[in-house]
């Protein structure tokens, strides 16, 4: 056969045209026509305009290991002809409204959480970096799902705001977004990753997600063993003063919540104080702090231990900040020694002989430690003004108020573990009441749902208590504190419907009495009972005198009762009505 009735030969595809290439379908070339089959078939335009993508390996990031076998900072491995679309991010909410929500957690949250330098982020956020840099995104974001969740509960009662409009944010949008970027971030690991799962945890507490905070806190110390921010000689060589600054306050800001999440939620202790090697942050305003030096007179390293309160650098909010560690230090090992006591009491005391721990230590004595040196601090860190708006000086309102949070804390913790009386332990609650009445309602409600916890500690000794046996007086005495605690949760009656709260203690409070009321009545029966066949018939006003003295003095002084478990099964002395229930039930 002649060549001329032979078929012509198709040519191999190498690259298939921009439609087909659209569509995912087969690119087959017409042997006479430039355009192919398919765009032939559809009148398309039979194009190769897209950019081709490079041949080699895909980009993968590497997290490189030390000679010790620790992780240091990630580098990416990627070939020399490799194509990579730059990353932008999705849109949440407008430059205006992160811009505001940014503003407010440097009003709010950043006095108790200080995890950012104020410049340089106002700065980076003000240029809209966090559109195409993803770390920075997701820290931002996070912020934002902090800040608009306390919004929503009532936390800003600064006027120049526009609450309206930040009201009718959905906190939950940016929650679930910087959770999803998280969840595809894995390998593209630095500081603002470490730094938003500590966020989210945060953020946790405020929607009342324990599970959340728990799974946050444990990814956020498993990046901390990996990269070694719990030891100052891991971080990379070079960084600047402002990001080891950073680091240091991201560190012990996110020790005092560990330390917090054990109290109030009996976890365990992931962070230890004795297995860091991270410094107190340099008692300096963020405005001094800059990459090359720090622009103020001679300022000295921090060591993480009680500082002398004596020396003049009260003139800067992060001395009683560094103070707060100090006392959640104290609180760390109070814990471990005085709550450890139950169980080291079920096993042998081996370990006892072997580092003969200081027994002599005991609850009251570690009490007036902390006391004293509270006493020693700077007036500007034991009173609380009211709140003025002036950033400036707010923070050291705000400090005076963490710490007086704080240092209550700690004395609920030694109280609950040193068996004290009825009395003592109503005495302690109703001055931690006294303390928190002593602070301004706009600290009290910008703090806002860990104090609500840090209320709940104050429950805890009141509960115990309760089911006790209680003679007339102990009850008074409990009844009275009860009250009080109301009192307070009507002052923040903007957290999580605290006055709804404290209406349900109120009404607890009145089916008690009603209780004690029907004792009564039956003590007065039973005893007019008895004194009926014990005296004559012929002397009814002594019979009742005597009466009346045996039942005042059985109630008051003999006589005790258990208050019955179904009127405390409603006592709930967990204030945060957001709290979802944690617990594993069997």
């Amino acid at each position: 056969m002649s060549n001329s009735h032979q078929k012509p030969k198709r040519r191999r595809v190498t690259q298939a045209c921009d439609f087909c290439h659209k569509r995912a379908i087969r690119c087959q070339k017409s042997p006479v026509d430039p355009s192919c089959e398919n765009c032939k078939e559809f009148c398309q335009p039979c194009t190769f305009d897209r950019r081709p993508r490079k041949r080699g390996l895909q980009a993968r990031t590497v997290a490189r290991t030390g000679d010790d076998g620790r992780y240091k900072e990630n580098t990416t491995s990627r070939s020399t002809c490799e194509f990579q679309e730059p990353w932008t991010s999705p849109s949440i909410a407008s430059q205006a409204t992160i811009v505001d929500l940014v503003e407010l957690y440097f009003e709010i949250v950043y006095p108790i959480f200080p995890l950012f330098h104020r410049p340089s982020l106002m700065r980076r956020v003000s240029r809209g970096e966090y559109t195409s840099d993803k770390p920075l995104f997701i820290s931002i974001i996070a912020i934002c799902a902090l800040v608009a969740a306390r919004v929503r509960d009532g936390s800003v009662t600064n006027p120049r705001w526009d609450l309206p409009s930040l009201q009718g944010l959905d906190a939950d949008v940016f929650y679930t977004e910087a959770q999803l970027q998280l969840s595809s971030a894995e390998g593209q690991m630095n500081l603002h990753i470490i730094r938003s799962h500590a966020i989210l945890a945060i953020t946790a507490i405020q929607n009342g997600r324990i599970r959340d905070l728990h799974r946050h806190l444990g990814i956020y110390h498993m990046l901390v063993d990996m990269y070694g921010l719990h030891d100052e000689s891991n971080w990379p060589e070079g960084i600047g003063l402002i990001e080891r600054e950073e680091r240091r306050r991201l560190f012990w800001s996110i020790y005092t919540l560990d330390i917090f999440q054990s109290v109030v939620w009996c976890g365990t202790i992931r962070s230890r104080e004795q297995q860091a090697n991270v410094s107190y942050p340099v008692e300096v305003e963020d405005e001094f702090l800059v990459d090359t030096s720090i622009s103020h007179a001679s300022i000295s390293e921090a060591s993480p231990s009680f500082r002398d309160s004596s020396r003049s650098q009260s003139d800067c909010w992060l001395f009683g900040w560094n103070f707060i560690t100090d006392l959640y230090r104290v609180l760390e090992h109070a814990l471990t020694r005085f709550r450890g006591n139950q169980c080291r009491a079920r096993r042998s005391g081996f370990l006892t002989d072997i580092f003969q721990d200081q027994i002599t230590v005991t609850a009251t004595s570690v009490s007036d430690s902390a006391v004293h040196m509270y006493v020693n601090l700077p007036e500007a860190f034991k009173q609380t003004p009211q709140m003025t708006y002036d950033s400036r000086k707010d923070l050291f309102g705000f400090q005076a108020a963490n710490i007086t949070a704080s240092l209550q804390l700690l004395r609920i913790v030694l109280f609950t573990a040193d068996g004290a009386s009825i009395h003592d332990r109503c005495r302690i609650a109703s001055e931690v009441i006294s303390a928190f009445v002593s602070i301004p309602v706009g600290y009290l409600v910008a703090i806002s749902t860990p104090l609500l916890h840090h209320l709940g500690g104050i429950g805890t000794i009141l509960g115990a208590v309760l089911e006790e046996p209680l003679k007339e007086d102990d009850y008074s005495q409990v009844r009275t504190v009860m009250l009080s605690m109301a009192q307070l949760l009507d002052n923040l009656e903007f957290i999580h419907h605290g006055a709804r709260v404290s209406e349900k203690l109120r009404t607890q409070v009145s089916r008690i009495d009603e209780y004690m009321d029907t004792q009564r009545r039956i003590a007065s029966l039973q005893q007019d009972t008895i004194e009926s066949n014990r005296l004559p018939m012929s002397d009814p006003n002594r019979r009742g005198s005597v009466r009346n003295e045996q039942i005042n003095h059985d109630m008051s002084e003999n006589s005790s009762f258990t208050i019955p478990s179904d009127l405390l099964t409603d006592l709930n002395w967990n204030f945060d009505m957001r709290l979802e229930s944690w617990r594993f039930h069997s």
